[in-house]
């Protein structure tokens, strides 16, 4: 492996974990409003939600609309489905619901065991350390803001921010821009074989698979042309790899 000075992380389920699923995130959200969205209609809602959520997540950036105000469309049209609210609350409500999901996200996660001592033993080793997430900037942010992350990090990139989404190169190359390192001094770390590791192989990163509940590596990632050039089962395993590289 190139021997690093900058080292990049992904966020969900690497750096933090979140106690409940995404589907149970939304479930609650839900629970929250059903006085006004009835009881009855959740199938209706979530039926309707998840088909906008996957085109929105497809053509995000066909449109200068930023994806903020995308996602809020989607739950006006998700709350159109269930013909429980008079018309003139569904963008209201949409943006009522869209900031209660990202509370509720924000108050999800915690951080993975060692994650905060290794970041804080990486800044005093003097490496460049940086955040490279997908998602949109609202939801991430609330997240990183929770766990005051943007001081344990030397900078942030959410995948939006380049209109792109992991593991497309625009992403790494915004990070690495931000971090003013070359490709090959940058390990990027994260749990998401083809995102994660892949992507930034493709990029010229040095990519390093983070495998906590040991899954079959081989297996994992058959149907790729890369494979990580390291792969960890704890973050603090990061620190044999410098010392070895």
């Amino acid at each position: 492996m190139n021997k690093a000075k900058a080292i990049f992380f992904d966020l969900d389920e690497t750096l933090i974990e979140n106690r409940l699923s995404v589907r149970d995130v939304f479930g609650r959200m839900y629970t929250d409003f059903q006085s006004e969205l009835g009881n009855t209609n959740q199938k209706a809602f979530f039926a309707e939600l998840s088909v906008r959520a996957k085109t929105l997540w497809a053509t995000m950036f066909d449109t200068h609309e930023s994806p903020e105000h995308q996602l809020v469309n989607c739950f006006k049209h998700s709350i159109n489905a269930t013909q429980a609210v008079a018309e003139y609350r569904h963008l209201s409500l949409a943006q009522d619901m869209v900031d209660h999901f990202v509370a509720l996200s924000a108050g999800n996660v915690h951080f993975q065991d060692s994650a905060e001592a290794v970041l804080a033993e990486l800044n005093k080793l003097g490496y460049v350390v940086g955040l490279v997430t997908n998602g949109i900037e609202q939801v991430q942010m609330s997240k990183i803001e929770k766990l005051e992350l943007m001081n344990k990090v030397d900078h942030i990139t959410i995948s939006a921010q380049a209109r792109s989404h992991k593991p497309a190169q625009a992403v790494f190359d915004l990070a690495l821009e931000r971090a003013a390192i070359s490709a090959d001094q940058a390990w990027m770390i994260g749990d998401h074989p083809t995102n994660d590791v892949a992507g930034a192989i493709r990029a010229g990163l040095t990519g390093i698979y983070y495998n906590p509940e040991g899954r079959d590596v081989k297996g994992v990632f058959a149907n790729l042309e890369e494979t990580p050039n390291h792969t960890i089962d704890r973050l603090a395993d990061i620190f044999d790899l410098l010392e070895k590289s």
